[in-house]
């Protein structure tokens, strides 16, 4: 079969392409939409976690002022009681405020997945802050690490 047997062959003409159809502007509508939302929640999610950079500025104060000094009981006490303000900034006052010890660091532990507090940080808070001996800078220095990373990733 050759062209002559059916005729000529007649091509349509170019389809217009054009913004202006009602479809690009409900598109434009929706990424508009969409990008509004994410920055909504974006916004949220940096007002709602301005008491996390708050504490950790004060950790960092609290840390450089005792460290400094070589007060180590001190210092683990310190950043003790300020996770403790944030705890009952967060979950409230009457479920944090009576924990002390081991059951402060179990509670701590099921706020965040790490679950990096052990029972030597546990007998830290509820002995070795009350004696006379002093602190080894390693044991402060880690549970002030640990404590850091809590305010930083404990869920809400």
């Amino acid at each position: 079969m050759d062209e002559t047997q059916f005729g000529q062959l007649i091509e349509p003409a170019p389809v217009k392409f054009t913004y202006s159809t009602p479809g690009w502007y409900v598109l434009g509508a929706l990424l508009l939409l969409l990008l509004i939302v994410v920055l909504w929640l974006l916004i949220r999610h940096y007002i709602r976690n301005s008491y996390r950079r708050e504490a950790i500025k004060s950790l960092q104060q609290i840390e450089t002022m005792y460290a400094a000094s070589n007060n180590y009981t001190d210092l683990v006490y310190e950043t003790n009681m300020l996770a403790k303000r944030v705890a009952m900034s967060r979950y409230g006052r009457h479920p944090v405020a009576g924990l002390r010890g081991e059951e402060w660091i179990n509670y701590m532990n099921s706020k965040w997945r790490k679950k990096s507090f052990n029972a030597n940080d546990a007998s830290l808070l509820a002995n070795n802050l009350y004696t006379f001996s002093p602190l080894p800078s390693e044991q402060a220095s880690l549970f002030v690490s640990k404590t850091k990373d809590w305010i930083r990733k404990h869920r809400k």
